[in-house]
């Protein structure tokens, strides 16, 4: 099978879990939404619904799991088969190394954009992990937005998507064409044909931070906007149902789960990092969510109001967080089974890539017209020799959500910096 796997994106059955149907009925009483979410706010929550944890009901995981596969390694490049299209930009010798560029398209409404009033940005941005050129902005009032050459030139492809909270609400599975999924209130849109038309599933809750399994393309998770949980689905999203089991570290919101790729589908398939906001703690589970272990240099660890990202390469995992054991970037070389701080808690952070080259951390966190400095930060592999980096004056806010990607011959990263809109770097 080929795979690969992008920076920060990278079941069996689950007990004491929760179905979803995607019909928009629910099948267990004990789960209830709240009011349906506002339009998206800063700093504190917008809305949601908190569904309880119920019972177990309807509906499997969707099937075996598919075969093991060992794939290609996890340093968060993609490598497909074939020869890459050039990335034009490189290729005109445009776009210096080491530099932050803005390539927010013009044509974008300047509604998301700053400075309008209660603007957060076009919403997150996904790579293609089929096809390194090729990446998608979308989960705001401006639509889906597509570029073909990564990152440098955008098109708006869709209209219909809805205006959500801007968690990563997008997701990408590198189908052919691509699978496209975004996050609606309390609903689930889903193309077949890379994001030109989508088909609307009614659910109970509000998706917030949509991850795919590198190894089968119907299987995703999800956390929950402004709520406590985290919800799975095996079947492209259609139904959902409510992961935690036992030792799940609750009292956390807009938990953001990530895939663990273990080299082998079958264990990657149950292997899940997760981190929220306001309470909780980073915590890991191996059986799909049926029972959860905090890591103890973890203890307490969160993300920044609406942001996060991990890093994987190899058998080594990246996070950012703030509180806990204290602010900074956190290394694991075992998959997780053991962490110590490798920054020295010089910033708060919250997303974090990188490369087989080098690390990278930056801070960001859920508001409009902020200039909450970005505290970038880089350390070459393997990670543990950190320093501030530069960027532009101009940019004053770091990363909701960062692909990286490769030509061929460069490393690039597109970040959608909130609303200051798409910048792009090559990697010297």
């Amino acid at each position: 099978m080929h795979r690969v796997s992008y920076a920060g994106c990278l079941a069996l059955a689950v007990i004491g879990c929760t179905m979803l149907q995607g019909s928009g009925s629910i099948t267990d009483p004990a789960v209830s939404g709240g009011g349906e979410g506002g339009p998206p706010g800063g700093g504190g929550g917008d809305g949601g619904s908190d569904p309880g944890s119920g019972g177990v009901v309807g509906g499997g995981s969707g099937g075996s799991p598919p075969p093991a596969d060992a794939g290609q390694p996890t340093d968060g490049v993609p490598r497909p088969n074939g020869p890459l299209p050039a990335d034009p930009c490189v290729a005109a010798n445009t776009c210096p190394p080491g530099v932050w560029i803005n390539v927010t398209p013009s044509s974008m409404p300047a509604v998301d954009l700053r400075p309008s009033k209660d603007a957060f940005g076009p919403g997150s941005i996904v790579g293609d992990p089929a096809r390194p050129s090729d990446m998608y902005v979308g989960g705001s009032k401006s639509g889906l937005w597509k570029s073909t050459d990564y990152g440098n030139r955008w098109t708006q492809i869709n209209k219909t998507i809805p205006d959500v909270p801007r968690g990563v609400v997008i997701a990408v599975a590198g189908t052919t064409p691509a699978t496209v999924w975004a996050a609606g209130y309390r609903s689930i849109h889903k193309s077949t044909d890379a994001g030109v038309t989508f088909k609307q599933t009614t659910l109970m809750v509000d998706l917030y931070s949509l991850k795919v399994d590198p190894y089968d393309p119907t299987h995703l998770i999800s956390g929950l906007h402004e709520a406590d949980g985290i919800y799975e689905s095996s079947d492209g999203g259609i139904t959902w149902r409510k992961a935690p089991g036992g030792g799940f570290p609750t009292g956390g919101v807009s938990w953001y789960p990530f895939f663990i790729d273990t080299g082998n589908s079958i264990t990657t398939r149950g292997k899940w990092f997760a981190i929220a906001q306001g309470g909780g703690s980073a915590t890991m589970t191996s059986d799909n969510g049926a029972t959860w272990t905090v890591p103890a240099a973890l203890r307490g660890l969160q993300h920044p109001h609406g942001v996060a990202q991990i890093f994987q390469h190899g058998n080594t995992l990246f996070v950012a967080g703030i509180n806990g054991p204290g602010q900074g970037v956190y290394r694991s070389t075992d998959l997780g089974g053991t962490w110590a701080r490798v920054d020295g808690g010089m910033a708060p952070l919250s997303v974090v890539w990188g490369t087989d080259k080098n690390v990278y951390a930056t801070y960001s966190w859920a508001c409009s017209n902020c200039n909450v400095g970005t505290n970038f930060q880089t350390s070459p592999q393997p990670g543990t020799s950190w320093s501030k980096a530069n960027v532009p004056s101009a940019l004053v806010m770091g990363a909701n959500s960062l692909v990286v990607t490769n030509d061929g011959n460069h490393n690039i990263f597109v970040g959608l910096m909130w609303d200051q809109g798409m910048w792009r770097y090559v990697e010297p």
